[in-house]
C-alpha cells in the first residue's frame, strides 16, 4: 500500500512538472519594458508555443542587461541574419547543433580560439578568411590537421621544459600586452619551424 502511494505522487508530480514546463508565459506577467521591446507579437502572443513564449521573454531579458555597445552588435548580427538566405541559415543552424554535439572541453578550445582570432587585427583576419575560404574541402582538412598537429608539437615543447623555466614564460606572457603577446606567438611559431626543418 506504501509503494503505491510513493508511486502515484510520484507520477502526480512527474505530471505537475510537465504541465508546468507547457505552460506559457502570460503577456499581462511581462514587465513594461518587456511588453515593449516585444509589442510587435502582442496579437499572437497567446498563440505562441510555450516554449517560444519563454525563449522570447528570456532574451527581453538579456536584451535590458546588455550595454548600447553590445545592443548595438546585436542588432547587426540580425540584420546580417536576416539578409540571408535559407539554405545560408540551415548550415548557420546545423553548425551550431554540431557544436552543442561536442564536448564541454572541445568547445572551450574552440571558443578559445576564436577569442585569439578576434584579438587579431582585422588585416590579418581577412588574410587568413581568403586564404581559408580560397581552399579546397581537402586542403582545409589538411590546414586543419597541421594546425591541431603543431599546436601539440609546441605544448609537448613547453610540457618538457624545466618546471622554473615554464613558470617564468608563463609570468612572461601574462605580463604582455595583446600586440606583445602576438609578436611572441609569431616568433615562437617560426623558430618552432625552423627547428623543424
Amino acid at each position: 500500500m506504501k509503494t503505491r502511494l510513493i508511486t502515484l505522487c510520484l507520477l502526480y508530480l512527474l505530471h505537475s512538472v510537465c504541465v508546468l514546463a507547457e505552460e506559457g508565459v502570460a503577456w499581462d506577467s511581462l514587465s513594461a519594458e518587456e511588453q515593449g521591446l516585444l509589442n510587435e507579437f502582442k496579437e499572437k502572443w497567446d498563440q505562441l508555443p510555450a516554449h517560444r513564449q519563454q525563449r522570447m521573454q528570456k532574451g527581453a531579458v538579456r536584451w535590458r542587461q546588455m550595454s548600447e555597445q553590445q545592443k548595438e552588435k546585436a542588432r547587426q548580427r540580425m540584420q546580417r541574419w536576416q539578409a540571408m538566405d535559407p539554405e545560408q541559415k540551415q548550415k548557420i543552424r546545423e553548425r551550431h547543433e554540431r557544436f552543442n554535439a561536442l564536448s564541454a572541453e572541445q568547445q572551450q578550445r574552440i571558443k578559445k580560439r576564436k577569442e585569439w582570432f578576434k584579438k587579431l587585427p582585422e588585416e590579418e583576419r581577412q588574410a587568413l578568411r581568403e586564404k581559408f575560404n580560397n581552399m579546397s574541402p581537402q586542403e582545409r582538412q589538411s590546414f586543419r590537421e597541421k594546425m591541431k598537429q603543431q599546436h601539440q608539437e609546441r605544448h609537448k615543447k613547453l610540457q618538457n621544459l624545466p618546471d622554473a623555466e615554464r613558470k617564468a614564460l608563463r609570468e612572461k606572457v601574462k605580463t604582455m600586452s595583446p600586440e606583445e603577446r602576438r609578436e611572441f606567438m609569431r616568433q615562437y611559431r617560426n623558430e618552432s619551424r625552423q627547428e623543424d626543418k
